[in-house]
């Protein structure tokens, strides 16, 4: 059994990339943005506070709800900005997915799902639902990137094979080859 928790684990990993500078072009990027969907009421918005080292209890996401946090580096140097998007309702809000998801924002974004692992029989097609319509929103907007710049699509479907380690569970469903 491992010693280490998983935000041990993922601090060490952002502190390795960050270390490394595998940021692809090499410029640094102050700002990220995070999309958390899954399961209903199922930890989301406390996983986000949690992140923000908020002290409140969470109240229902209603919608779709947005959020950031700040970070000083040191004197002088530019911020660390987190914007947090939480989808609340589980499969029965995709329509809101494109408000944060946009050509825009793709290069500086991560999805988080959270699915509910006590209900077994509603596990798959919860996550099958919510990858597939992210999953198609994203092709949307690399293909709406595709237009303006092709450059810029060939970079983003690189940066997204980079970024997908290759023995992930999920990393067939977003291949964009």
């Amino acid at each position: 059994m491992p010693s280490e928790t998983l935000w041990e684990i993922t601090k060490a990993e952002v502190e390795e990339r960050g270390s490394s500078g595998s940021e692809g072009d090499g410029l640094e990027i102050g700002e990220k943005s995070v999309f958390f969907i899954g399961s209903k009421n199922r930890g989301k918005t406390t996983i986000i506070l949690r992140c923000l080292d908020r002290d409140e209890p969470p109240k229902p996401t209603l919608a779709l709800e947005y959020t950031y946090g700040r970070r000083t580096k040191g004197h002088n140097i530019p911020k660390d900005i987190a914007h947090f998007w939480e989808l609340g309702g589980g499969t029965s809000l995709l329509d809101l997915i494109s408000t944060p998801i946009t050509s825009d924002t793709l290069w500086t974004f991560s999805i988080v799902l959270v699915l509910d692992l006590s209900k077994p029989n509603d596990l798959w097609p919860t996550m099958e639902i919510l990858l597939q319509a992210t999953r198609s929103h994203v092709g949307k907007m690399i293909m709406k990137l595709g237009k303006t710049n092709s450059k810029g699509e060939s970079e983003m479907r690189q940066k997204i094979r980079s970024n997908m380690q290759k023995d992930h569970p999920v990393s067939c469903c977003w291949d964009y080859s």
